[in-house]
C-alpha cells in the first residue's frame, strides 16, 4: 500500500494491478516492495491520469485500479455467484465427511471417549481457522474484497510469494487432490462390486490381466461371489473385500466400469453445476447418519441383546497412536474454499458456511462414532464393508450401500473440478489439458491400483503428507506471511493488528504439532 504525493495531494491506500505486459502476474517478486506494486517512473504518467477523478466533495477516493482488458473487466462486473447457502454448506460438509466417519466407532473403542472427542473438537477448530485465513488472504488480492474475481489456491501464493511458490503449490495441490481422487475412485468401485456380489446371483465380474512372460499376458474373465469366497467371520470383521483373492493383480471390474459411466461425466462439469449433486449427497449423508444411529441402538449382531452398552467405550482408552491420523486428515475443507468463494452468492456469509460445516461435520463424527462404538462390541476398523455385506441387517445394508456410493462417489467429480480449476485459472494449461490431468489421468491410473495393499498404503501416506501441507500448513503460513509483510493490507474476514500476528503464530505452531503427532502415530501404527 503506497502513499503517492501529486501536487501536494496525498492519495492513500492505492492498490494498482498492472497488466501482464507490465508486471507478469505469475512472476511477482517476493519482496514487500514488489508485492505492494510501487508505481515506477515509466508508469507514473499513465497512473496519474487515472487519479484525476474526484468524488462529489472534491476529494480523491481510495481506489483499486485494474489494467486488465475491457472484456475482462466486463466479465468480472457481470459475474454473479449462483451457489446459495444450502449448496455452499453441502460442498463444505461433503469435503469434510466421508467413509472415514464409519471408522470412528473402532477409534472411540480404542482411544477412549474423552481423547477422541477432544481430538475431533481441536481438529474442527484448526480446520475452520485454516479455511477462514485462506479466505481472508484471497480477499487481499487485487479488486477481490468481496471475492468477485476468480482466484484459485495457487494464485494467492503466486501474487504474494512469487513464481516458485506458485509452481510448488500447484504440484502439491495436484498430488494431494489426485491421491484423494484415486482413493475415492477405487473405494467407490469396490463398493459397487460388493453390492453387485451381494444382490446379483453369481456376483461381480472382471477382466483379470495376468502377466506370464515379459512380452505376453493372459486375459481372463473372473468372478467374485461373497457367498463362495468369504467366510462368516470375514464378513463380520469387514475382511470380505471384492476380488480380494486377486491381491496385487491388475483388474478391470464391472464396478469400476459402472462407477466411471456415472461419475466421469460429472467430473467434466463446473462447480456450480456440480453443486446440485452435492446438495443431493448432503441430504443422503444426513438421512443415512440418522438411520445408522437408529440401527446402532437396536443392532444385535451376536444375538445377545439389543441396545447401547456404554461399557464398550472407556473414558480414556488404551491406544492413541492413530488417533490424530484418523481424524486430522479428513478435514480437508481448504481445498474447496477458493473455487467456492467465487461461485457463491454474494449474500452467503463465508464465516457462517465454514463454521457451520465444521461444527456439523464434527457433530456427525461424534454422534455416529459413539453410537456405533456403544452398540457393537469389538467393532472392526473396516465397519463399512461389514455393513454393506448385510451382517447387521437388510436396512443397514441398503443404507450403507447408498451412503458409500453417494458420499464417496460424489467426491470424485468435486476433486476433479477443484484440480482442474487450480490448473487452468492461472493460465498454466488449457481447459482440455486440465481435463486430461484432473479427470482422465486419475481414471486411467485407478483401475491399475484396484487391488494391492502396498499401493493402498502408498496412497494413504501420500494423502496424509500432501493433505497436511495443502489443507493446514500452507494456508496458515501464507496468512502469517501476508500479515507480517503487508500489515496495512486488510482482508474481509479478519482485521490485521498486532494481536493477529500472535494468534497466527499460535495457530501455526498448533498445526505443526498436530501434524507431527499424526505422522508419528501413522508411523507407529
Amino acid at each position: 500500500t503506497d502513499t503517492i504525493h501529486n501536487g501536494g495531494i496525498s492519495v492513500a491506500n492505492l492498490i494498482i494491478h498492472f497488466p501482464s505486459s507490465v508486471i507478469p502476474f505469475s512472476t511477482t517478486a517476493t519482496t514487500t516492495t514488489s508485492m505492494s506494486r510501487k508505481i515506477t517512473d515509466a508508469n507514473f504518467e499513465e497512473s496519474s491520469q487515472l487519479l484525476t477523478n474526484k468524488n462529489q466533495d472534491g476529494n480523491y477516493n481510495n481506489c483499486d485500479i485494474d489494467y486488465g482488458s475491457a472484456s475482462d473487466q466486463h466479465h468480472q462486473q457481470q459475474h454473479k455467484g449462483s451457489i446459495n447457502f444450502l449448496g455452499s454448506l453441502s460442498i463444505a460438509v461433503n469435503s469434510l465427511t466421508g467413509p472415514a466417519m464409519l471408522n470412528l466407532p473402532s477409534t472411540f473403542q480404542r482411544s477412549g471417549l474423552i481423547p477422541t472427542c477432544a481430538t475431533i473438537i481441536v481438529t474442527c477448530i484448526l480446520s475452520s481457522l485454516c479455511s477462514l485465513h485462506m479466505a481472508d488472504t484471497i480477499s487481499k488480492l487485487p479488486n477481490n474484497k468481496n471475492f468477485q474475481k476468480e482466484y484459485e489456491f495457487s494464485d494467492a501464493f503466486s501474487y504474494f510469494m512469487g513464481r516458485w511458490w506458485f509452481l510448488i503449490t500447484q504440484v502439491l495441490f495436484f498430488l494431494c487432490v489426485t491421491c484423494l481422487n484415486i482413493s475415492s475412485i477405487v473405494d467407490t468401485s469396490q463398493v459397487v462390486d460388493t453390492v453387485i456380489g451381494d444382490w446379483i446371483p453369481g456376483g461381480s465380474v472382471a477382466l483379470h490381466f495376468s502377466p506370464t512372460t515379459e512380452r505376453s499376458s493372459i486375459v481372463e474373465w473372473v468372478r467374485w461371489d461373497p457367498d463362495v469366497t468369504c467366510t462368516g467371520d470375514e464378513l463380520q470383521e469387514g475382511e470380505c473385500i471384492a476380488f480380494g483373492q486377486y491381491d496385487g493383480s491388475i483388474l478391470l471390474t464391472l464396478g469400476y466400469v459402472i462407477t466411471g459411466l456415472i461419475f466421469l461425466p460429472l467430473s467434466l462439469l463446473d462447480l456450480k453445476e456440480n453443486s446440485h449433486f452435492q446438495v443431493m449427497g448432503f441430504i443422503v449423508l444426513l438421512i443415512c447418519s440418522v438411520i445408522f444411529m437408529f440401527e446402532f441402538a437396536f443392532v444385535d449382531p451376536d444375538g445377545d441383546g439389543h441396545g447401547l452398552n456404554f461399557n464398550n467405550i472407556s473414558w480414556w482408552g488404551n491406544s492413541w497412536s492413530s488417533l490424530f491420523g484418523v481424524i486430522l486428515f479428513n478435514f480437508a475443507l481448504v481445498i474447496a474454499v477458493p473455487a467456492w468463494l467465487y461461485e457463491r452468492q454474494e449474500s452467503v456469509s463465508v464465516p457462517q458456511v465454514i463454521n457451520s460445516s465444521t461444527v456439523l461435520s464434527s457433530a456427525l463424527y461424534m454422534a455416529v462414532g459413539m453410537t456405533g462404538g456403544w452398540a457393537i462390541p469389538h467393532v472392526s476398523d473396516n465397519m463399512l464393508e461389514s455393513m454393506i455385506s448385510g451382517v447387521f441387517g437388510i436396512s443397514m445394508q441398503v443404507s450403507a450401500s447408498i451412503f458409500a456410493f453417494m458420499i464417496i462417489g460424489l467426491g470424485i467429480p468435486l476433486f476433479s473440478v477443484l484440480t482442474r480449476l487450480n490448473l487452468t485459472n492461472s493460465g498454466l494449461c488449457s481447459h482440455n489439458v486440465g481435463n486430461l490431468l484432473a479427470v482422465f489421468l486419475p481414471w486411467g491410473i485407478s483401475w491399475l491400483l484396484y487391488s494391492g495393499s502396498a499401493i493402498t498404503n502408498l496412497l494413504s501416506w501420500g494423502g496424509v503428507l500432501f493433505t497436511s501441507l495443502v489443507a493446514f500448513l500452507l494456508p496458515v503460513g501464507l496468512a502469517l506471511f501476508t500479515v507480517w509483510n503487508l500489515p496495512d493490507v486488510v482482508g474481509s474476514i479478519f482485521n490485521n493488528n498486532g494481536r493477529s500476528k500472535t494468534n497466527l503464530m499460535i495457530l501455526f505452531a498448533s498445526v505443526v504439532l498436530s501434524i507431527i503427532l499424526a505422522l508419528i502415530g501413522l508411523w507407529i501404527g
